[in-house]
């Protein structure tokens, strides 16, 4: 069990990613045709058009490396967004194809993730390492077929305040690593809080983590409505990191590089859940 003394490498005091969930059409065309796609169901557009470059510009002003998850179809539609992630050192991750709700794909889903997986590698030239679930959900096989298919991690899970190993039916592993919902902006800004607000709260998290010795999964969104695109909202995540990046011994990884960390560290797996 990993305690709050032996988390990290010598002299490290907290481990940090930010991630950055890349949901654009594949969002809103749950909800209507491509056609319709304007007025009020064109917020993951906004993602597209602006908010996806003033996160890159925050993230490049301070020189943190960051791990997008992106559903395929978004990446096939995005292609310059795509290329300007990649082209600044960013890691881009698997995130469904078209934003499916996993839990209930049934038959369908090892097709599903392979098509998405294999639509990633062709875009970005990179096998994706990491995945994490649309709405959250998995099912009873997801983490096994991922697994199959070569990824080393997962990030869907809100169980734990660290990462942690898992081990598959097949003995291939695949480590977790959680998120929180009140380290993620769509929560905060779905629900309407002040910028203000979002900044006293993620300060306030980071605060109890850093005292404790722990994770933190930052998770943003470029889109209009919930997500980090807009002005001042992309100021209060510069804000956030240049408050996280003053402590001693704070580590900025790619989700790949904490996972590999994390596993090499922390070998000890625990079955996966079924």
């Amino acid at each position: 069990m990993t305690t709050l003394n032996n988390a990290w490498p010598q002299n490290q005091v907290c481990g940090v990613t930010v991630t950055v969930n890349f949901d654009a059409e594949s969002v809103d065309l749950h909800e209507v045709e491509r056609e319709n796609l304007f007025g009020r169901f064109s917020y993951g557009r906004y993602g597209m058009r602006a908010g996806v470059w003033r996160l890159l510009e925050v993230l490049r002003t301070r020189a943190i490396k960051a791990t997008f998850f992106v559903p395929a179809l978004d990446a096939e539609n995005n292609a310059s967004q795509v290329e300007a992630i990649l082209n600044d050192g960013h890691e881009i991750a698997a995130r469904g194809y078209a934003f499916e709700d996993h839990s209930q794909l049934g038959g369908h889903e090892r097709e599903t993730l392979q098509t998405a997986h294999d639509a990633l590698k062709r875009i970005t030239g990179i096998a994706p390492l990491g995945w994490r679930a649309p709405y959250g959900l998995l099912s009873p096989d997801t983490l096994g077929y991922l697994a199959d298919l070569g990824y080393r991690y997962d990030s869907s899970f809100q169980d734990d305040d660290f990462p942690y190993v898992m081990r598959c039916a097949s003995g291939r592993e695949i480590v977790e690593l959680p998120q929180f919902q009140f380290l993620d902006d769509s929560t905060l800004y779905g629900a309407r809080h002040s910028h203000n607000r979002v900044l006293k709260i993620w300060k306030e998290e980071f605060d109890a983590i850093y005292d404790e010795r722990g994770y933190v999964n930052l998770t943003l969104h470029a889109r209009g409505d919930y997500g980090s695109g807009r002005a001042i909202r992309a100021r209060i995540v510069g804000e956030f990191l240049d408050y996280v990046g003053a402590r001693t011994g704070v580590m900025f990884l790619t989700s790949a590089e904490m996972a590999a960390g994390w596993k090499q560290q922390h070998p000890d797996a625990e079955p996966a859940p079924t």
